[in-house]
């Protein structure tokens, strides 16, 4: 693509410099600093492109084909290290980030934050047809010496991996499956969902970018989220699934469970959907998932209503049960009791909650991190909050790719681990 040249005097010198630092102040529950958001028209650039021409950290990315908002932000005018909740007076800044999903063990995510929440020091956002420069001011003084006004091209992925192991690897996998079906049918569990974490191995660096590239417009159902901190590591993902979005005090949540490939046609679609529907144990595990969900999220509301009938939802490569949960929260529930209410769904945990993290512990040989954990952003209005599916962590050559997969009574190991395989289709595009 051609570059477009942002007129640098223009749009920062004159919009930026001179005007008056007039902040509100952002009122958190640990946090307090003066705010000021700059917002400048400019012409249509691609949000990611612009981001890949960065150097400051960190880099973030988030993209929801539905709402049709992108947005890439670069660098940090604040940062907190837990989910931010507002005073109900405060000021209106938008948060990016996310949290692990459970304490970790080993050294898989290395020098990957546990928890943390950044106001981007820049961002570009498009907004349908609208395209925005902005700036989150929170002090008199800033530099944006570090910060580039061009895009740069992202080059497409032609690398094709040179290794690949998994962890567990496929007896291992078995063997805990039917362990897990054990203590299901001792009635210790209901339900477990256990993961993968297949590492590939590249001849040169990969860039996290490109794969956000390469996963845009596969689904319409799906967010392209990126996070790099540092140089050093990325995670980036195209989830079909979020914990929830809250619009002031109204909150949607879906279920989500089961899953079957998509078909080569429309006609094996739906009879993948039908099969889907009709299947005792995709249906036991769909049940699972609705009725913890609304156990959760019926006392933080006033009202809570789900759909009268299960639907489809689809991505690139699979497709899943879905029904959709809408209530009003009842006066003084933040984000953070919703997501302490509703992570992790028993569709990436299992239930009861905590006999199946400690048996997650027990079985699984890496640290899921932020995988399938809550990650997104927040702002005293809205909040959007993804369920980190669909995702991998980036490490210079290395492509860690992550999936997992629900175990009830009727789990076949070697189904379910070619379901595995199905989730992680979309990601390797070198074959």
């Amino acid at each position: 693509m051609s570059e477009r040249t942002l007129n640098l005097d223009d749009l920062i010198t004159k919009a930026l410099v001179q005007t008056p630092f007039k902040p509100e102040m952002v009122t958190l529950k640990n946090h307090t600093f003066p705010f000021m958001r700059i917002e400048i028209p400019i012409p249509g650039i691609d949000p990611l492109a612009w981001l890949e021409r960065q150097t400051l950290y960190p880099k973030i990315y988030f993209e929801t084909p539905k709402t049709g908002l992108r947005i890439a932000g670069v660098g940090a005018a604040y940062t907190i290290d837990e989910v931010p909740s507002f005073h109900r007076l405060s000021a209106s800044p938008r948060f990016f980030g996310g949290m692990d999903f459970y304490e970790r063990k080993f050294d898989t995510w290395k020098t990957f934050p546990h928890c943390r929440y950044v106001l981007p020091l820049v961002e570009i956002e498009a907004r349908g047809e609208m395209t925005y420069l902005c700036v989150n001011r929170t002090s008199e003084a800033f530099d944006l010496s570090e910060i580039h006004f061009n895009p740069a091209p992202i080059s497409p992925l032609s690398q094709k991996a040179t290794s690949r192991l998994d962890s567990p690897s496929f007896p291992v996998w078995d063997r805990n499956i039917n362990e897990s079906l054990k203590q299901i049918q001792e009635k210790s569990l209901d339900k477990i969902v256990l993961a993968r974490a297949s590492l590939f191995e590249f001849e040169k660096p990969l860039s996290p970018l490109a794969f956000c590239k390469a996963l845009q417009g596969k689904s319409p159902t799906a967010t392209v989220f990126a996070y790099q901190f540092s140089r050093d590591q990325a995670f980036v993902g195209a989830t079909p699934e979020s914990l929830y979005t809250r619009k002031g005090a109204k909150v949607e949540t879906a279920a989500i469970a089961g899953t079957r490939p998509r078909g080569k046609t429309d006609a094996e679609d739906q009879a993948l959907q039908t099969e889907l529907l009709g299947n005792p144990k995709e249906m036991h595990e769909f049940g699972v998932v609705k009725e913890e969900i609304e156990k959760r999220l019926a006392p933080l509301c006033t009202t809570l209503s789900k759909q009268n009938e299960d639907q489809i939802i689809q991505t690139s490569t699979v497709q899943h049960i879905y029904n959709l949960f809408e209530g009003e929260l009842n006066e003084g529930i933040d984000d953070t009791s919703l997501i302490h209410a509703l992570h992790p769904t028993p569709a990436v945990g299992g239930r009861p909650k905590e006999a199946a993290l400690k048996e997650i512990r027990k079985l699984e040989t890496f640290d899921r991190g932020w995988y399938a954990a809550p990650v997104g952003w927040i702002s005293p209005e809205e909040a959007h909050i993804l369920v980190a599916i669909r995702s991998a962590l980036i490490q210079e050559n290395e492509l860690r790719l992550f999936a997992g997969t629900g175990i009830v009574p009727g789990s076949i190991p070697e189904k379910e681990w070619d379901e595995l395989g199905h989730k992680i289709s979309q990601f390797i595009l070198w074959e």
